[in-house]
C-alpha cells in the first residue's frame, strides 16, 4: 500500500468515526418527537436526521479529500481534520443544548452574545453546569483526537477492501437515496400543509428541504394558500412616526415611576409571592389578561416603550431611533433616571430605548448579585429625588433583575421549598421535578416583591403618590415546562408572555380591567397622560388603555427573535419573520398544544392576520 493510499484509507474511517460521533451527538434532537405519531412520522424524522446530518458531513468533507489529493504531509493532514471535526462536533453539542432549552438553534441572537459588549454579564451559568459541560467536552475531545490515534496504529490491520471506492459509493448511493425519500415527503407536505411534516424542519440545524411551493404557485399549480404570507419589501428604513405628535402644553406633567420585575410571570402577582405589590394593587388598575410584547427582555421593553412590533428592532437599532415617548418626555422637561441591575448594553438599550438619555442610565450599581444591586436601587432613587430636585417632574424607570436566571435573593427570603441552590442546566428536562426549580424562583420574585415595597415607601415618605403615575410590571415571564419549554425566549405559551400589568393614575378609581392588552398600549397610554392629542397609530399598533376600544380586540401580537405571535383567547398563530423560513408557521391550542392539519380558520379572522403582515412594514419607507 502506497502513502497515497494509505491517506485515503485513514481519511475514510477517520470520517466513519466521527460521523457516528456526530450521529451519537446529534440523536438528542430526536428526544422532541413527540411519542405518539405514526409509522409514517417516525420513519420521515429518522430519514431527515441521517439526511440532514450526511449533508454537514458531505460538505466538511469535501476540502479534507482535496488536501489529501494535494497535501503530502500526514501530520498536517491530521491537524487539518481534527480541527475541522472538533469544532464542528462542539459545536453541535452546544447547539443540542440550546435547543433542548430554548428550542432553536445556534442563530443571529446566539452571535448578538457573543459579540455584544455586557453580554457576558447577562448570561450566567451555575459551576455545576460548567463542570458537567466540561466533561462532556473532554469526551468529545478524546473521540476525534483519539480516533487518529488508533487509527496510525492500527489501520494496516484493516483490509484496503473495506476502505475501497466501493465501498464509498455504496455509502454516497445510500446517501442518496435517503435524500430522494425524504425531499419529495416534505415537498408534498409543504404543498399540503402538512404540519405534522413540516414541523421537522425546525428540528436539525440546518435542515433545508426541498419547498416548492412557491414554485408550483409560479407554474399555475392549485396550492393551498390558506395561510400564506410575504413580509414587506421596503428598504428597511423606519418612517416612524408616521406624522409629528402634537401636545396639549396645557395639560398636567404627572412624574411616571416604572417598575419592572424581569421574568415575573402572571401567575405570581397574588397575596402569597407578592403580597406588597398585591396590597398596592387594591388601589390601581389591575389588568388580569395582559400580554408582553415579546418573550424576551429585549423586545418585551421594547414594546413598552415603542408600541410596535418587535419585527422592527433590527431596524430600529440600526438606525439608532429613540421612542417617541422618551422624546415628548425630553421636550416637556422631563428629568430622567434610569436603573437597572443588569447592563443595559445588551440587550442594546443604550442604543435603542433609552438613547436619548446616555448620562442619566445607571446600570454600573456596585455590588455582587442582582440581590445585592437590586436593593441598593430604592436607595439611589432616594438620593437622584434629592438631587434633581422638583421643579421639573421626572420619569424613574427601575429593572430589577433578581428573577432572571439563575435566580438571586439573600437566605432570609426562602420561603417557598424544597429549592435548590443552583442550576444545572444540563441536567433539565421536562421529566424532572420541576418543583424545587420553581420555588427557586418563586423566592426571588418574593424577594423583588420585597424590593418594590421599599420604592413604595420613597414615594409615600416624599409625598407622591399624589402627582404620580406608577407603573408594575414585567419584561416577559418564565416557564417550568407547564407545555414543554424551559424559561423564556423558547416560545409564545402563557407563562412566557403574559405579564401582570399594575397602573396607578392619580386621581383614578381602582378597577380590574379583562380585556385582552399589551405591552404594546404603555407607550400610547402615557402619551396621552400627558398631553398628546394625536391619533395613536401614528406611533403604535397599541391603543391607550383609557380609550374603550381595547374591549373590541380580538388579538394580540407578541415577538421573539425570528418568529412573532399572534395570540387570541383561543389559540396562538406562530409565524417566522426570519427570510429564508418564511411561510413556516404553526397554529397552537390554548393549551398550547399543536393542532395538525390546516386549522388556520377555526381560530383566526383572515383580516386579522392580514392587518398583522402588513403592520410588520407600515413603519419602514
Amino acid at each position: 500500500m502506497n502513502n497515497s493510499d494509505l491517506r485515503y484509507k485513514t481519511l475514510f474511517w477517520f470520517l466513519i468515526g466521527n460521523f457516528i460521533l456526530t450521529l451519537l451527538i446529534g440523536s438528542s434532537y430526536l428526544n422532541f418527537v413527540p411519542d405518539s405519531i405514526s409509522l409514517g412520522e417516525w420513519t420521515f424524522s429518522r430519514l431527515a436526521y441521517v439526511s440532514n446530518f450526511g449533508l454537514l458531513f458531505l460538505i466538511l468533507s469535501a476540502p479534507l479529500f482535496l488536501m489529501t489529493a494535494l497535501v503530502p504531509s500526514v501530520v498536517f493532514l491530521r491537524i487539518a481534520s481534527s480541527i475541522i471535526f472538533l469544532t464542528f462536533n462542539i459545536a453541535l453539542f452546544v447547539d443540542t443544548l440550546i435547543y433542548k432549552l430554548y428550542r432553536f438553534h445556534i442563530n443571529g441572537l446566539v452571535w448578538n452574545i457573543l459579540v455584544t459588549e455586557g453580554s457576558s454579564d447577562s448570561v450566567k451559568v451555575s459551576t455545576s453546569t460548567i463542570v458537567v459541560f466540561s466533561l462532556y467536552l473532554l469526551l468529545i475531545i478524546s473521540a476525534v483526537i483519539g480516533s487518529h490515534f488508533l487509527l496510525s496504529r492500527y489501520m494496516k490491520l484493516i483490509p484496503i477492501k473495506y476502505s475501497g471506492r466501493r465501498l464509498v459509493s455504496l455509502l454516497l448511493l445510500a446517501f442518496f437515496c435517503i435524500n430522494l425519500i425524504d425531499k419529495p415527503i416534505y415537498a408534498h407536505a409543504d404543498l399540503n400543509n402538512k404540519t405534522h411534516i413540516t414541523r421537522y424542519a425546525k428540528l436539525f440545524p440546518l435542515y433545508q428541504p426541498l419547498t416548492v411551493k412557491r414554485l408550483a404557485q409560479e407554474w399555475g399549480i392549485d396550492v393551498n394558500r390558506e395561510f400564506d404570507y410575504k413580509l414587506s419589501k421596503s428598504n428597511g428604513m423606519m418612517n416612524y412616526p408616521l406624522s409629528p405628535i402634537e401636545m396639549n402644553n396645557t395639560k398636567d406633567t404627572p412624574n411616571i415611576i416604572f417598575i419592572t420585575v424581569d421574568s415575573w410571570r402572571y401567575d405570581l402577582m397574588n397575596e402569597e409571592v407578592t403580597p406588597i405589590i398585591h396590597s398596592f394593587s387594591k388601589d390601581a388598575w389591575v389588568f388580569n389578561n395582559h400580554y408582553s410584547g415579546g418573550n424576551s427582555t429585549r423586545f418585551g421593553i421594547f414594546s413598552m416603550f415603542y408600541g410596535i412590533y418587535g419585527s422592527y428592532w433590527h431596524t430600529i437599532l440600526s438606525e439608532r431611533t429613540e421612542p417617541v415617548l422618551m422624546e415628548k418626555l425630553r421636550e416637556k422637561n422631563y428629568n430622567f433616571g434610569i436603573w437597572s441591575s443588569a447592563d443595559l448594553s445588551w440587550p442594546e438599550f443604550r442604543k435603542t430605548t433609552f438613547i436619548g438619555t446616555p448620562n442619566q442610565i445607571y446600570d454600573r450599581i456596585p455590588g455582587k448579585g442582582a440581590k445585592v444591586r437590586d436593593l441598593r436601587q430604592p436607595i439611589l432613587f432616594d438620593s437622584w429625588l434629592d438631587s434633581v430636585g422638583t421643579d421639573s417632574p421626572f420619569f424613574a424607570y427601575f429593572l430589577l433583575d433578581a428573577p432572571h436566571e439563575p435566580y438571586s435573593y439573600p437566605k432570609e427570603f426562602v420561603k417557598f421549598e424544597p429549592s435548590v441552590n443552583e442550576i444545572n442546566y444540563m441536567s433539565l428536562d421536562k421529566h424532572k421535578d420541576m418543583e424545587p426549580f420553581y420555588n427557586h424562583y418563586k423566592n426571588a420574585v418574593n424577594f423583588s416583591d420585597h424590593v418594590t415595597g421599599q420604592f413604595l415607601q420613597v414615594i409615600e415618605k416624599r409625598d407622591l403618590f399624589k402627582n404620580s403615575i406608577i407603573i408594575i410590571t414585567s419584561d416577559h415571564g418564565a416557564e417550568f415546562y407547564e407545555h414543554g419549554f424551559w424559561g423564556h425566549n423558547s416560545a409564545f405559551t402563557k407563562e412566557q408572555v403574559m405579564a401582570p400589568f399594575i397602573i396607578y393614575i392619580p386621581g383614578q378609581k381602582p378597577k380590574k380591567i379583562e380585556s385582552l392588552t399589551s405591552h404594546l398600549d404603555i407607550a400610547p397610554t402615557l402619551l396621552e397622560l400627558i398631553g398628546s392629542t394625536n391619533n395613536h397609530d401614528s406611533h403604535s399598533f397599541g391603543i391607550s388603555l383609557l380609550s374603550d376600544l381595547m374591549d373590541k380586540r380580538n388579538y394580540v401580537v407578541s415577538s421573539g427573535w425570528g418568529e412573532s405571535a399572534i395570540i387570541t383567547d383561543e389559540a396562538t398563530l406562530v409565524f417566522s419573520t426570519e427570510t429564508y423560513n418564511l411561510n413556516t408557521f404553526e397554529i397552537r391550542d390554548k393549551n398550547y398544544e399543536l393542532l395538525m392539519g390546516n386549522r388556520y380558520t377555526e381560530f383566526f379572522e383572515g383580516k386579522d392576520v392580514n392587518e398583522v403582515i402588513l403592520n410588520m412594514g407600515k413603519f419602514l419607507k
